[in-house]
């Protein structure tokens, strides 16, 4: 009976044998920077470089958003859905910010869709520099 080995391993087997072939050409610094830049990447989902350029910018950066959206610095969005559910009653229709609040299983009347809004970007290293100005030679 064969044994499948999935996509990962095959990329862990990809990866490994290229980096333990190099290891004997880097200094211990350089495979301790790289094996904290793995835990990093394992515990923020963010490389050590990824949260300096997010300080720098005041953006929320990563190379893991560049993969999957193909932006490296997206803009935070923040998805409001505190918008009223509507139910018809016997002689009317009642709107709740809950769903369902007497729990009768009825289903709610089209509800408004949930409005989405960019968040604020933080403040960066940069925005309160002063910008240069030569003294030219005084």
């Amino acid at each position: 009976m064969g044994r499948t080995v999935s996509v990962r391993g095959w990329l862990a087997i990809a990866v490994a044998g290229p980096v333990m072939a190099l290891a004997g050409c880097t200094s211990p610094l350089g495979l301790a920077a790289a094996g904290a830049d793995v835990v990093t990447l394992n515990a923020t989902k963010k490389t050590i470089g990824d949260h300096l350029v997010s300080a720098a910018t005041g953006r929320d950066c990563s190379i893991i958003s560049f993969e999957q959206s193909g932006d490296y610095c997206p803009d935070k969005v923040e998805i409001d859905r505190s918008r009223v559910y509507c139910y018809r009653t016997l002689a009317d229709v009642e709107c709740h910010h809950i769903p369902d609040p007497y729990r009768n299983g009825n289903t709610a009347l089209a509800s408004p869709p949930p409005e989405i809004r960019t968040v604020p970007r933080r403040k960066s290293w940069f925005d309160d520099a002063t910008p240069y100005t030569a003294n030219n030679g005084t």
